[in-house]
């Protein structure tokens, strides 16, 4: 049998349970929204984050400085001693502008590499570059000293 207490106490109906099941749920703090331009930032931060993780040496600030000395040494007697280390450092860069400086490495090994390099990336280059790396192949395929820089030069030609 019910006891008294429990006849005298007002009952709830199924619509309020259900009301005060909600709001038990929907009071745990929230965290403030940023501005979409904020988070934009944050998430494309995140990205470069990533990118520079998965590219391991090359992702860090030191390789960027490192592409702007191999510029800078260009033309002067320390360049040869820069690229031997910068090729053990980071092996031969991605970058269009840095392998077109490696074309003028005295080792003929790592030149040949720069070529085959370049004539991969070739169909992603403007026709100026393309027009400008095609000509830098026919001077070398007529100048340079070395035969494996030559040979190379000849069959990148005969692929253009």
């Amino acid at each position: 049998m019910a006891s008294r207490d429990d006849d005298d106490r007002e009952r709830l109906t199924w619509k309020e349970i259900d009301q005060r099941r909600d709001r038990q749920q929907h009071q745990a703090p929230k965290k403030p929204r940023q501005p979409k331009k904020e988070a934009e930032r944050v998430r494309q931060q995140a990205l470069r984050q990533a990118e520079a993780l998965f590219k391991g040496k090359r992702g860090r600030p030191e390789y960027q400085t490192a592409l702007r000395e191999l510029e800078s040494q260009q033309g002067t007697k320390k360049f040869h001693n820069f690229v031997k280390n910068f090729i053990n450092e980071y092996g031969l860069p991605e970058e269009w502008g840095a392998l077109n400086r490696l074309l003028d490495y005295s080792e003929p090994e790592v030149v040949a590499e720069v070529l085959q390099a370049m004539a991969e990336q070739l169909g992603a280059r403007s026709r100026v570059e393309q027009q400008g790396f095609k000509g830098r192949v026919q001077v070398l395929a007529l100048t340079s000293p070395h035969l494996e820089v030559r040979r190379q030069a000849e069959e990148i030609l005969a692929g253009l």
